[in-house]
């Protein structure tokens, strides 16, 4: 299938090329270029000057954790056991305990993609998220190795540090952990084990790291590791979170992640306020809306080494899309503003997903099946059977649940 979209705003790893068209062919992305092409292909999108991203790439979730609302009794914790002991003794969590994986999955995934996510890093063993990654309405990225965290109350995902590490570099895959979640002593000392386990290099992707020290900045910054940032989740359930000044000053490469909404945010959107919010308060000036832009495309691309197909709009990537409307003239602030109402388009594997009602009839042409439905105030289409997931969720807990992360009216 070849379709194109004209007259948009492409937001290229290069900057924005203005009245841009941008074709797809087979998936992919097969030419961008300035002004109308004279040649008209049989499907012809016109977006009518709105910006087009790359997908968004969530570089930290757990779609097993797909509920509301937050858990966190006795904040600020220690460390992540506490608050793990409060969530899993919590009412809410036995009535999460009343869906079925595929459902908290399904649920997961729709709230990734109405906010214009394309890829999430579910970290979580392989076994447990094997039998979803098929029908998921987003790509939830499977080729990674990992480690719960490094501590000695780690819960036992892989075969060790060691042993997952080495798997890592040998099939140039991101090794993903926990690490630094916290202050108590193995919290501050953790990435001081990781790297004398041998641990710590290029392919290392560390989640948190609240309790960096300097010495642990540099030390990240030397291995070249990458980092993910979850401002929300560390603020609500510590009170702090990462240095992250002081990494960006370091040269790492830091990455947005939502984690769960049991203790994160409730979508990509809401991330990036966070992060804004947080910097400005912190040190009292704006965090660069370009540097957010990275955090969510080119960033956890190149940490999660799936750079060569994902992550920027590029001729031969994968043709993930997120199209938005906003009154800001620079693309990045209209990114680092946007919210649900914002999303006009989202595209994966070149292919609507998501997208406002009026663009039906373009699902339509392309083969996309999906159902109508409200959010943001606003009339959308959204492939799948979104109605037939929440009706399944009302009949399994007994009631209408208000799911803020997935608000159909």
């Amino acid at each position: 299938m070849e379709w194109e979209i004209v007259n948009s705003r492409a937001v290229t790893a290069q900057g924005v090329l203005e009245n841009a068209t941008i074709r797809i062919q087979d998936g992919k992305i097969s030419s961008i270029s300035t002004g109308i092409p004279k040649d008209v292909l049989p499907i012809r999108l016109n977006l009518k000057g709105n910006f087009v991203y790359p997908g968004l790439i969530n570089a930290h979730d757990h779609l097993l954790g797909t509920y509301l609302p937050k858990v966190g009794t006795n904040r600020p914790y220690l460390n992540w056991l506490p608050w793990d002991n409060d969530l899993k003794s919590s009412v809410v969590y036995a009535e999460r305990q009343q869906l079925e994986p595929e459902q908290l999955y399904l649920l997961g995934s729709y709230k990734n993609l109405i906010s214009g996510v394309t890829s999430v890093l579910d970290h979580i063993p392989h076994f447990v998220q094997k039998p979803f990654l098929e029908n998921s309405p987003v790509r939830i990225l499977d080729r990674f190795t990992l480690a719960h965290s490094i501590c000695s109350y780690s819960l036992g995902w892989g075969d060790g540090p060691q042993i997952e590490y080495a798997r890592a570099k040998e099939g140039n895959l991101p090794f993903v952990t926990h690490i630094s979640e916290g202050f108590d002593e193995e919290s501050k000392n953790a990435l001081k084990e990781l790297k004398s386990l041998g641990c710590l290099g290029e392919n290392t992707v560390l989640v948190h790291g609240i309790a960096f020290d300097p010495q642990d900045i540099q030390e990240v910054a030397k291995a070249k590791a990458n980092l993910v940032w979850c401002p929300e989740s560390n603020l609500f359930m510590f009170g702090k979170t990462a240095p992250i000044r002081e990494l960006l000053d370091a040269g790492v490469n830091v990455s947005l992640g939502t984690d769960s909404p049991m203790s994160g945010s409730i979508n990509i959107f809401q991330e990036i306020k966070t992060a804004r919010e947080f910097y400005a308060k912190e040190y009292g000036k704006e965090l660069d809306p370009k540097i957010l832009f990275r955090m969510v495309t080119e960033n956890p691309a190149k940490a999660l080494r799936v750079w060569d197909h994902l992550g920027s709009l590029e001729t031969g990537k994968k043709a993930d899309l997120l199209v938005l409307s906003s009154e800001k003239e620079d693309a990045y602030s209209a990114l680092s503003s946007a919210d649900l109402g914002s999303v006009r388009l989202v595209v994966k594997d070149g292919k609507p997903s998501y997208g406002d009602l009026s663009l039906k009839d373009f699902f339509d042409e392309t083969g996309v099946a999906g159902r109508e439905i409200k959010i943001a105030k606003t009339d959308k289409y959204l492939a799948g059977d979104p109605l037939g997931l929440l009706e399944s969720v009302t009949r399994a807990l007994g009631y209408k649940k208000d799911l803020a992360f997935f608000p159909v009216g």
